[in-house]
């Protein structure tokens, strides 16, 4: 995937500093201070990338020397490599090591040394190469700063073994610290609100977020445990972003691209992630590492390179609004009067109300006409071209798992009538002591009829495309097993195709702190609204924050959620909500998911 000019000259600043940053520097003896811990990611057989931050102490200097080591044991002194690198502000002060010429499958411990400060010690491992009997991933998504402590990372960090953690995306988010922002009437009870205050926007604002997400002690504690490999989701840059813009960024905040870029930059520079190869978009952030005999890990971007727009219910190239006659709320009638139509249409677009006892309702077939259109897409057909040729490469490969590393849920969910399960008096009860910034929504579920989506960012928003990846795994005689975020909830799910032959699983991973529909409706538990009436859902579960752990081996998929049992306090006791296996099918697809 080629990058197109106007992002080359947007990013191109990036990719000459991590060149700068990887390379051996002259001496400089700025004293600098590792505040932000160390993370080590993208690891494979051979080699793993380092990452920290070295924080100048005055605020003047120019750029920064840093030593860092790697060695088998605690006491580095089995060294294997070490070396001294420069980074400076055009990084941020960031620093990126890609560390070759390893031993695979094969730990090693690092850290970094700046003039008398030595940082905290990590641990990193190499990927497998030959015969595999397991390999033990955590899976994460979604950490709001404001609602919750990381209480899930500080678990990871503590786990026994742990080979990977994959982050699936909303890794920081976009709102900012004011009152009126996400997340802030539980972050100003528990004193949790990012910087900066406002919603980030530049460069500066989305280094300063990242910066603070970095400070948090279990954050860095879960980083320093093993290698991330991460992607990122829409809150990285604002949400509901698609390739040509998103529903948090407004024509008054500048120029969309802009924006994009300078979230991007601050990502690369933040998360220890390698950059592209010269030459490929950094918008390209879909890779895939090899797991050994085992998997083929493919992680794919659902954002910048190829989704289409969101339907938007106020755009009249996506839906029809009907004006009806609601003397029977329960029956509205269809008005075909065109001057009583256009006055009750009028008043509604500007914002008055009809007169009574008229009002608008949604034309659904007008909804299920624009999501249904052919060429929608989430991945982009470039990227669904390389994704078919991954598939194809590790089953001929001989492998039994091809995991997908993907953001939104892809199982069927549309069918559950969320007002119908909670009933009106405690719909309408929730409805008022919602935030302001997620009455709009809310209210959106509460009108629209239960045969359309429920939210329009998901994969059920683009069902020809979600027809495509079942024909894909299909044809390609896969095993795969997606792994999912962005929903704020736990979903194990069976996917199937048109036939109705299962062709994968799918473990939906709740959120680290962020809240669930049911949190924002006033902590209602509504996984068996979905569960019951979709049928590719196994289990939902709407209040539990925590993460996936997924342990793979030849035969079989083990899936634990584990919970926290809160994230409001520092203290909490882990459980694990649910277990599950699920097996391949050596012709292709999955058996059934069971409960252990």
């Amino acid at each position: 995937m080629k990058l197109d000019r106007r992002a080359a000259l947007g990013l191109v600043g990036l990719a000459a500093c991590a060149a700068t940053a990887g390379q051996a520097a002259g001496a400089s003896n700025e004293p600098a201070d590792f505040l932000h811990g160390v993370a080590s990611g993208d690891p494979l057989r051979d080699r793993v990338l380092l990452w920290t931050r070295a924080t100048p102490r005055s605020a003047d200097a120019a750029a920064v020397s840093v030593e860092w080591e790697m060695a088998e044991d605690a006491d580095f002194q089995r060294g294997v490599r070490r070396g001294v690198v420069s980074t400076n502000s055009a990084r941020d002060f960031t620093v990126k090591v890609d560390v070759t010429g390893l031993r695979p499958n094969t730990e090693y411990l690092y850290r970094f040394r700046c003039g008398d400060q030595v940082s905290a010690t990590g641990r990193a491992r190499t990927l497998p190469v030959g015969r595999v009997s397991e390999m033990v991933l955590a899976v994460a998504s979604c950490s709001l700063y404001s609602t919750g402590f990381f209480n899930a990372y500080r678990d990871i960090a503590e786990l026994e073994r742990v080979d990977l953690v994959l982050h699936l995306g909303d890794y920081i988010y976009e709102y900012g610290g004011g009152p009126d922002q996400l997340g802030m009437s539980i972050g100003q009870k528990i004193g949790r609100a990012p910087t900066p205050a406002h919603e980030a926007r530049t460069l500066a604002d989305y280094r300063e977020r990242h910066a603070c997400y970095k400070l948090d002690a279990d954050l860095q504690a879960a980083h320093a445990r093993a290698p991330w490999i991460c992607v990122w989701d829409d809150h990285e840059t604002a949400n509901d972003a698609w390739s040509g813009g998103a529903q948090n960024h407004q024509a008054e905040e500048g120029v969309w691209s802009d924006r994009r870029d300078a979230a991007v930059r601050a990502f690369y520079e933040w998360i220890p992630i390698r950059e592209p190869e010269p030459g490929t978009s950094l918008l390209a952030i879909n890779r895939t590492f090899e797991l050994g005999d085992l998997a083929t890990l493919i992680m794919v971007e659902n954002r910048f390179l190829g989704r289409d727009r969101q339907i938007n219910l106020r755009n009249p190239e996506d839906v029809t609004w009907n004006a009806v006659d609601l003397s029977n709320p329960d029956q509205p009638v269809v008005i075909t009067d065109p001057d009583l139509r256009r006055e009750i249409l009028t008043a509604f677009g500007q914002g008055r109300p009809a007169p009574a006892p008229y009002g608008v309702r949604i034309d659904p077939a007008s909804i299920l006409r624009s999501i249904s259109r052919p060429e929608r897409s989430v991945y982009g057909a470039a990227q669904e071209a390389w994704l078919r040729d991954r598939l194809e490469g590790s089953v001929k490969a001989g492998k039994p798992w091809q995991v997908i590393g993907n953001q939104m849920v892809m199982a069927h969910t549309t069918g559950a009538d969320i007002v119908g399960f909670m009933g009106k008096e405690r719909w309408a009860q929730a409805f008022e002591q919602a935030s302001p910034i997620l009455r709009p929504w809310l209210q959106q579920l509460e009108t629209l009829p239960t045969d359309v989506p429920f939210e329009f960012d998901g994969w059920d928003s683009y069902p020809a495309a979600r027809a495509r990846m079942d024909r894909m795994f299909t044809e390609t005689a896969s095993r795969p097993l997606v792994l999912s975020g962005d929903s704020h909830a736990f979903w194990v799910n069976e996917l199937h195709d048109a036939e109705d032959r299962r062709v994968a699983a799918e473990v939906g991973v709740t959120a680290i702190t962020s809240s669930s529909l049911g949190n924002m409706l006033g902590d209602v538990e509504l996984g068996a609204a979905f569960s019951e009436a979709c049928p590719e859902v196994r289990f939902c579960q709407h209040l539990t924050k925590g993460y996936g752990l997924v342990t793979l081996r030849a035969d079989e998929a083990r899936i634990d959620l584990i919970g926290m049992s809160t994230v409001r306090q520092r203290e909490y006791e882990r459980f694990v909500l649910k277990s599950y296996r699920v097996r391949p099918n050596p012709s292709g697809g999955v058996g059934p998911v069971e409960e252990i």
